[in-house]
């Protein structure tokens, strides 16, 4: 567009002072219009500022903990399923005065290196084992959310600042052609025309369009701070963004892609861990079976360094045949099978089948919420991208209105009402415009949040 435009002025230049000085004005256009597009391109651009909240947002890294503390547990499970061998050991000082020996064995020393495999639990460790993959994969939906929500606000901080300086260049380009429209009738007034009430009117609406720029700004300094935080800056920095592509044509779809929501992800690993949690809840109902084997010392009579018994079986034992003697190993098999508990096993399953059912109506809820927001955001940039059209053009028209209300006043066909009518309407459709490229914009926002994985 920059090359037609200095094809046109180099051609009026040609035709007024030659064709030398065209072809100068042209490159000292065409250098004018380079040069504010590379200052615009100086600017913050969006996917700069998605790129920074990502690598500084505050909110980013307790979701992403949340997701190593899930697999933390997940690895946890796992190994429940698995051998543990321990080192254990005591010892127990019973001097023969005291308890009867019969009892204590006059003490007992022990130290084992034990090893327990469970064998069968109904189920119980496996259902742990999904139910923590299913934490897992819920903790990963919802760090996925927290990004994707962070790349929300920032679309939307983003195009509220550029909404509110659209609307003050708009609202300033009208409170300098009502200034000009007021110096105007001063001037007329300062001939002898009676224009006082007019220039009342004037200066109540240059007041109503100076504080509706006040407020376009407070808005814009809002949206400001905001944004800073969100990319983890202080929100008192100076930030200067770079201006956004024109609304495109809505692009064609995939009638599913709201199936793709991170939302719809955790919903599911919930129902996956409550139907975990459901197995778990049968298990108890089943036997245990534990193998457990060790090997170490286990011995008695810690009162004697040599225990009676052997000095008197063996009468120059020392300390190393009662190592010896106590020296050894063994294997055992553990069987336990809950038979009564008051009721207590079977209100955990109803419970569990509860939770169960519930997690599954969550989930269909989020399905339904998923793709009525989706198509919703769909709805929105359709209709909305129609208003900008409509607007684009109008807004043309509405200038030129004032423009000719403003010479037909001058001219004495029209009134000063007139005049300002038409300043409002053109101002407004600057205003409603820019109001139509934000909604566009957070449609599109709102579109790739739930439209994407």
């Amino acid at each position: 567009m920059e090359l037609q435009v200095c094809d046109f002025w180099a051609c009026r230049l040609e035709r007024r002072s030659g064709s030398g000085r065209g072809v100068w004005w042209c490159c000292v256009l065409a250098l004018g219009l380079l040069g504010g597009r590379l200052g615009a391109a100086d600017g913050l651009t969006l996917e700069e500022a998605l790129a920074q909240a990502q690598a500084a947002n505050a909110r980013l890294p307790i979701a992403a903990r949340e997701v190593e503390v899930s697999r933390q547990k997940e690895r946890e499970a796992r190994a429940e399923r698995w051998l543990k061998v321990s080192l254990e050991g005591d010892v127990i000082y019973s001097p023969p005065s005291s308890y009867d020996a019969t009892v204590t064995n006059l003490g007992e020393e022990r130290f084992q290196v034990i090893g327990r495999q469970p064998l069968y639990d109904g189920g119980a460790r496996r259902a742990a084992v999904l139910r923590a993959q299913a934490g897992t994969s819920a903790a990963s939906a919802r760090h996925r959310m927290a990004v994707k929500d962070v790349d929300l606000e920032v679309r939307g901080r983003f195009s509220e600042c550029a909404q509110a300086e659209s609307e003050i260049a708009a609202r300033r380009e009208g409170i300098e052609r009502l200034q000009r429209y007021r110096t105007s009738l001063r001037s007329r007034q300062a001939s002898g025309q009676g224009v006082a009430a007019d220039i009342l009117k004037t200066e109540v609406r240059l007041a109503s369009e100076e504080a509706d720029l006040a407020g376009a700004e407070r808005r814009r300094d809002g949206a400001r701070l905001e944004l800073n935080d969100l990319m983890g800056r202080d929100p008192q920095a100076a930030l200067e963004l770079a201006p956004l592509a024109d609304p495109a044509p809505p692009p064609a779809a995939e009638p599913e892609a709201w199936q793709k929501a991170p939302e719809l992800l955790e919903a599911e690993a919930n129902r996956r861990s409550a139907e975990s949690d459901l197995h778990i809840a049968r298990a108890e109902r089943k036997p245990v079976l534990f193998a457990s084997a060790d090997g170490g010392l286990w011995g008695s009579d810690t009162s004697h360094l040599v225990p009676p018994d052997l000095k008197a079986a063996t009468p120059d034992a020392g300390f190393g045949d009662r190592l010896r003697r106590d020296a050894g190993y063994s294997l055992s098999v553990t069987f336990t099978w809950p038979l009564w508990d008051l009721g207590g096993r079977r209100a955990r399953l109803a419970q569990a089948e509860l939770a169960l059912t519930q997690a599954s109506g969550q989930e269909e809820m989020r399905r339904r919420q998923a793709r009525l927001q989706w198509e919703q955001a769909r709805a929105a940039i359709a209709g909305t991208y129609r208003e900008i059209q409509i607007l684009t053009r109008a807004l043309p028209d509405a200038r030129d209105s004032y423009l000719e209300a403003e010479s037909r006043y001058r001219g004495g066909a029209a009134s000063s009402l007139e005049v300002l009518e038409a300043h409002t309407a053109s101002v407004d459709a600057a205003v409603r415009l820019s109001d139509a490229m934000l909604r566009y914009r957070m449609a599109e926002a709102l579109s790739i949040r739930w439209g994407t994985p």
